[in-house]
Parts: C-alpha cells; structure tokens; sequence
C-alpha cells in the first residue's frame, strides 16, 4: 500500500497475466528493471498483495523468496520488504565495444603485444594421444606437476575452469545456497558483483586499504557467519594494492574460531604481478581455495584457470563444470602446460610483466608530479579519486579520452573514483592523459 492506502499502479491485479509465484516473481522482476519499481521503494505487504491477486498468501511469500534470491528485495516482518538499490541487481558491463576516435581506457585487457605467440603450443598440444576421447579428469595430470610447486601449499588438489569467473562461479556455487552471506573486498572487480548477485548471494563489504583487508571491519563482518570471504591477496583490481604478510596473518586470527568461512583467493594476474603472494591458504589449507587465472598472462582465447583447495571443495567444484561444461579443453590444457615448460615464453611473460609495471608507474608518477595523490602499485589500472565520477567521465570524453566509473567497483555507494586501464597505455602517453585528467577540474589533490 502507499501512504494514503492505494495500491501502486504496478501491483494491480490486471498488471499481472500470471499469478502464479513465478509469475509473478517475473512481473515485479521486469518493473524494477524498469525502474517503475524504485530502489528503496516499499513493497506492499504479503496479506495486502495478496488480496488485490486474490491469491493465498503463501504464494506471495514464495514469490518473494525468488526475488530475494536473485537479490532484488530484501527485508522482512516489521521493517518489511523494500526493492535493493540499484547494486542489488545484475549488472552488466556495457563496455564491450570500442568508441571511434577515442582512447579507451575503460577494459583491462592484456596488451596483445604482450602476449606469448600461441603456434607452436597448439601444434603440440593437438598431437597428444586420446585427444578425442570423452574425459572427465579435473585436470591433465601434467598440467598438474608443472603448477603444483608454483602453488602457495602443496596439500591442496586441483581442477581446471574456462576462465577466471568461470572458476570462481564453480566454486561459489558448489559452496553456497542464495541467500548466503559472501564478504568481499570493496572496491572489487564489477563483474565479480554481478556474479555474486546472480547467484543470488548477499554481499557483505570489507574495505581493502593499503596493507590489505580492513581488520576491523573484517572481525564485525565474520559476526554475521559468512559462508566465503572473496579478495585479491595481491595486484588487487582496481586498486592495485597487494596484502602484507602482517595484514594476512592478522585476518586469519580473526577466522580461528568455530565458523571457518571458506576464503576464496584471485590471483587474477598470475606471474603478471610484481608483489609477493601471501596466501592465507599457507596457514588455514583446509578452508582457502585459490584460484588463478592464466588469461592474462598467457592469452585470453585459453580459457584457462586454475583452481586449487581441499579435496572436499574441488570434489564439488569439478562437479559443477562436469555439469554444465563437461571438461575443460585438453587442447588448451596441453597449450598452457607447453608454454609453461617453454623458456622463450617465460621470458616474454618476463618482459610483459617489466612492461606492463613501467606503464602503471609512468601513469601514477605523472598524477603524482600534478598533485593527485594515488597509491596504485601493482596492475592493470590506477584508481584515481574525483568529486564527481560523472562530470569526469565527461568531461574525458570531451578530450577523446574514456573511463570508468568507480561506481560499478562497489556493492553500495561510496567516494567517487575514476578507474583508468594502463595495460594499454604506452609510457610516453602517461603525460598526455595525466594532463586529460587534470584539465577536468574533478581530480582530488
């Protein structure tokens, strides 16, 4: 009901051509896509809804649980069930084309120059024996011998995913149920939101400083017995700061006691990155998966990452990609563990790695010679802070520049930053887009 007892326009029995729980799921669904339904709006409550379909109660209250697991309301009993904001819904990054005439910083893409020529490691990746035989092996086991002494410990068990989010959504959704509590590092990366999202999963913000996760904010988190905790220990995107090994050991003091989230590290650069990998997997094994992606730093077309953890996790994680992707390409597989054992490939990932460094540092020096402060140290992208992310991005399209807005790197509101891709962007060009952001009046010094 609104305030002066009407029901809304949008709850009208005759809004409705399916009354039916998933229908009507469906229906609310669609106008708060809409934005006929606002973010923060009240719903009206089970009984009065239900008297207006003239439907049981019950099959409200269902329809609600669908909404709730797709994380499109929230609330019950008293406080009642309001719309989530804006974040609570599936995003989808609309950035996948590129803008004539413009520099697009927006994607962190590798530098395809980069990258490590593919030929010769298909060839011989195509002549392995069975090659077109059904397989049901969470990975080649030689692909396994050659990542196992690169991995923060030796007890963990492994299988392989296409891609970084695809290996992560494995494991969220072996681990979890909808409505589960996930903490996450803030900023993140936008399309791991939107998968939590679509999982269904309620996300619980811990703020990733300088040195690492927030500690403080971490302990008051765990207090709402998390089923995961999801953060970057190292090249965090999009700030690009790495975790200590004072600020790891001091978090998995705070995860000792008798609920043991499972903690779920992205190792989204993999040898790409410059700073030390602490993992909390070297101190609680049987409750940290990592996971590292190879796109990155070996070609983004290999659909490649790795996923290590307990036996009992990766059991359940290999289970789901047999369910919906059957295997992982052997090709691939054999292509990655060629390249690996590959001295003229692990140079270029060398020299990609120098590279891809002196462009983040050339950037944030220029920033920092112009009186903006950024401690961006490690990765694909600077992390810059602004008034006003809008009048930002603006004002960089007006000098044929464009950017991303912080915004899409938080579940909740929270200070305006610009995200600014340097994979892309040759040191000698560091001057011209310090001098872009500068001259949009927004940055803050």
């Amino acid at each position: 009901m609104t305030g002066n007892g009407a029901m809304p326009a949008w709850a009208r029995r005759d809004v409705f051509p399916d009354v039916t729980p998933r229908g009507i799921a469906s229906s609310i669904a669609t106008s708060i896509r809409d934005d006929v339904i606002a973010p923060g709006e009240a719903l009206p409550t089970v009984r009065d809804l239900a008297a207006e379909l003239r439907v049981s109660p019950s099959t409200i209250s269902a329809a609600w649980g669908l909404l709730k697991r797709r994380g499109l309301i929230a609330g019950t009993g008293k406080s009642g069930v309001r719309v989530t904001s804006a974040s609570g819904q599936v995003r989808r990054l609309e950035l996948m084309s590129t803008v004539p005439g413009t520099r697009d910083l927006r994607l962190l893409h590798p530098d395809v120059s980069l990258l490590p020529a593919l030929d010769q490691a298909l060839i011989g990746a195509a002549q392995q024996p069975n090659l077109n035989e059904y397989y049901d092996s969470p990975i080649l086991p030689e692909l396994e011998t050659a990542i196992a002494p690169t991995w923060p410990v030796r007890s963990h068990r492994f299988a392989v995913a296409n891609g970084g989010a695809d290996a992560i959504w494995a494991v969220l959704h072996a681990h979890s149920v909808p409505g589960d509590r996930v903490v996450v590092e803030m900023p993140t990366q936008p399309q791991l939101i939107s998968l939590m999202v679509d999982l269904g999963l309620s996300i619980v913000p811990v703020p990733y400083g300088p040195d690492g996760l927030d500690e403080r904010a971490l302990r008051d988190a765990l207090q709402t017995l998390p089923a995961a905790v999801f953060l970057q220990p190292r090249s965090q995107a999009p700030t690009g700061r790495s975790m200590t090994r004072e600020n790891r050991d001091r978090i998995v003091s705070h995860m000792s006691g008798r609920h043991q989230p499972l903690v779920i590290e992205y190792d989204d650069l993999g040898p790409l990155s410059r700073r030390e990998y602490w993992s909390t997997a070297e101190l609680r094994p049987a409750h940290t998966v990592v996971i590292r992606s190879y796109e990155k730093s070996y070609g983004p077309d290999l659909r490649l990452a790795v996923i290590g953890g307990p036996d009992e996790v990766i059991q359940r994680a290999h289970a789901e990609i047999r369910l919906t992707r059957q295997w992982t390409s052997r090709i691939l597989q054999s292509a990655l563990l060629w390249m690996l054992r590959d001295g003229a490939t692990e140079q270029q990932v060398q020299r990609a790695r120098a590279e891809y460094g002196a462009r983040l540092d050339a950037f944030t020096e220029a920033l920092r010679a112009r009186g903006v402060d950024v401690d961006s140290d490690d990765g694909f992208c600077a992390w810059v802070p602004v008034h006003d992310e809008g009048r930002t991005i603006e004002a960089l399209a007006l000098q044929g520049v464009v950017a991303l807005r912080g915004e899409s790197s938080w579940s909740a509101p929270n200070p305006p930053h610009v995200r600014i891709a340097t994979s892309r962007l040759p040191v000698e060009d560091a001057d011209a887009i310090a001098d872009a952001l500068v001259r949009t009046g927004e940055v803050t010094r």
